[in-house]
């Protein structure tokens, strides 16, 4: 795994964060889904700016930072008990550094005395949670702008 630093969240980097997430979705996410259930999602925090702001400040957000000084990845736990976000830049997809911001964000659930952790999942991150031992409840099919995505909700025991 490459070099990270871990480290909260800080509202200096949102503009980082919304690239981050823009990129990770329009590289890894059309192995997954086609080009419009890509677009909208990708375009989240394009066309709502303030509501991703807002996102950011909620709960715990842990960011991956490389030697030089650049967000690799990032992810949230909020509430206490549920996995919110989690991005990789794609460059740094399948190198751990997802693997190490979740076990970052479970260590701060099981200090808060949380017994479980939850995620719904896409079908792009389903196969990490599936490795970091999360188990599938059920599959849903979530609606945005019209189009249908198919998300799995997962949990582990802690």
């Amino acid at each position: 795994m490459t070099s990270i630093q871990l480290r909260n969240y800080n509202p200096r980097y949102e503009q980082e964060l919304s690239h981050l997430y823009y990129d990770a979705i329009t590289k890894l996410a059309p192995a997954y889904y086609h080009p419009q259930q890509v677009k909208i999602w990708a375009d989240y925090p394009r066309k709502h700016p303030n509501e991703f702001a807002e996102l950011l400040t909620q709960g715990t957000v842990i960011m991956a930072i490389n030697s030089k000084g650049k967000v690799i990845g990032f992810g949230q736990l909020h509430p206490k008990n549920y996995i919110a976000l989690l991005y990789t830049l794609p460059e740094f997809n399948r190198l751990g550094v997802a693997s190490a911001i979740y076990s970052k964000l479970e260590q701060l659930a099981y200090i808060s005395h949380q017994t479980t952790l939850s995620v719904t999942a896409s079908k792009l991150s389903q196969p990490l949670f599936q490795k970091l031992g999360f188990e599938l409840i059920d599959t849903e099919i979530a609606v945005r702008d019209d189009i249908t995505f198919e998300r799995y909700n997962m949990v582990k025991l802690l």
